[in-house]
């Protein structure tokens, strides 16, 4: 067996014991470059890379030589990971745009007023198509259906070639490198809570904030109905225990404890209940500092949840959720520019040492870095190899932590329906207008939808 070889198969039993929830016979090491490091270490400039990610092919090996990790520290762009400038472009979109540094950013833009909550609430999927999607993407209007299909067509078309023309040179890395190459393909999916989803690209920052004291019991009906629309966005199309659906949360920290428990939480609990209820692991982002949540958060996520902190003590943390919980997160990304070496190895330890023992924890950072300047090369290679020869447990195969859905909980339509939309594939409708087609191509058809509407949800995040 070649050394490669050896290298996938031992990274994959690692992956695989971790989210066994078994000790490995040591902790996966990850590394995650961004693309405008990449471009910073070829000396390109932070704009021309975003139109042909097939430049950053030879320093994206460069790096990956230098700075060790078990995953493939690059992958493809996408849309919402990436946020891949030709298809907003094309789309005219407002919610996603350049700056002058060349980072895509997102401006706080509303697309729903406050008095159009009773058409999300009676509409739901056929009011955003209809009106949130067309005002923060223009070229998307239904006013010139001809050019809306060309521009969706592009838009798409370009979002593909990022994406594909990239994938040959992520997969030679996996094959040069040994990397982990992750959960099956298919098994990760990304959405949002439903109240973030309504506060984010729906009412705004601010406008969601006026709307806690003016339009409570509205915005509690909206993420009902919302409430089907991010489980089904987020569901990934084949359950596996290395796969998750990502949850990036934005509004809990800005919001009282009480509008919090009572209107964020409700909906949310469902969504990552009827999840953990078929299998799919969540993987949430708690943005900013969530210490005031903590003990709440002991008792209304399911077991196995990953949770990824940026803010917090992480002896308290640990203390409180490290028994439950998949803990990830906490180690400041600002060190890999303002620390040396040696001073990183030394934080490291100190840190590693509180979250280490009982297993549960996966070393990541509090924030991941973005510009080219947010990490130093020789930093970042030496705590990863430390993290490589530290992270080692003296009893591999040992259980530890809660297994995913230990509850019990299942899967329950009354709860969390399924999408219904005028705009989606029905079955029914289509075998009386063709009654020939074999029962076989249901699937077919109803995946081909299911990838319609994450595309245009994909567009609100």
């Amino acid at each position: 067996m070649s050394d490669v070889m050896e290298k996938m198969q031992e990274r994959g039993q690692i992956y695989s014991d971790f989210y066994s929830n078994k000790l490995p016979k040591r902790m996966p090491v990850e590394a995650s470059f961004p693309n405008a490091m990449l471009a910073d270490h070829a000396g390109m400039d932070p704009v021309s890379y975003q139109y042909d990610y097939a430049m950053l092919a030879k320093p994206a090996e460069e790096l990956c030589g230098k700075i060790y990790s078990d995953s493939c520290p690059i992958a493809p762009p996408n849309i919402v990971g990436t946020r891949t400038p030709s298809i907003y472009e094309l789309l005219h979109s407002k919610n996603f745009v350049m700056g002058q540094t060349g980072q895509v950013q997102h401006p706080e833009v509303v697309g729903m007023m406050a008095e159009e909550y009773p058409q999300l609430i009676e509409k739901g999927f056929d009011f955003l198509l209809e009106t949130v999607v067309p005002r923060q993407h223009p070229m998307l209007s239904l006013e010139d259906p001809i050019k809306r299909s060309t521009a969706l067509e592009m838009g798409k078309t370009a979002l593909n070639n990022d994406t594909m023309g990239f994938i040959p040179i992520y997969m030679e890395l996996i094959q040069k490198f040994g990397y982990y190459p992750g959960g099956p393909m298919g098994s990760m999916g990304i959405a949002e809570a439903p109240f973030d989803f309504v506060a984010d690209q729906l009412r705004s920052f601010s406008g969601i904030s006026v709307d806690l004291r003016r339009n409570r019991s509205l915005i509690k009906e909206a993420c009902e109905v919302v409430l089907p629309l991010v489980f089904a966005w987020g569901m990934p199309d084949v359950v596996h225990p290395e796969g998750a659906v990502i949850l990036p949360l934005h509004m809990p920290t800005f919001m009282r404890e009480k509008d919090f428990v009572e209107v964020y939480l409700p909906t949310f609990q469902k969504q990552l209940e009827q999840y953990a209820a078929v299998g799919v692991r969540p993987s949430i982002i708690c943005e900013d500092d969530w210490s005031r949540y903590l003990d709440i958060i002991h008792d209304a996520f399911p077991a196995g949840t990953k949770l990824i902190f940026e803010y917090g003590d992480p002896r308290t943390i640990k203390d409180k959720l490290g028994e439950k919980f998949i803990l990830s997160g906490l180690f400041p990304v600002q060190s890999l520019y303002l620390d040396t070496p040696e001073k990183i190895v030394d934080r490291a330890k100190e840190f590693l040492d509180i979250m280490m023992p009982g297993g549960g924890y996966l070393f990541s950072f509090d924030k991941q870095p973005i510009g080219g300047k947010d990490a130093n090369v020789e930093t970042w290679a030496a705590l990863n190899e430390f993290l490589r020869d530290y992270m080692v447990y003296d009893n591999p195969g040992q259980s530890f932590g809660t297994p995913l859905n230990a509850e019990g909980f299942v899967r329950d339509l009354d709860v969390i329906p399924e999408v219904r939309s005028k705009y989606l594939f029905d079955w029914e409708e289509h075998k009386r207008l063709y009654p020939h087609t074999p029962d076989h191509a249901k699937a077919r058809f109803e995946k081909i939808s299911k990838d319609i509407f994450v595309s245009y949800m994909n567009l609100l995040i």
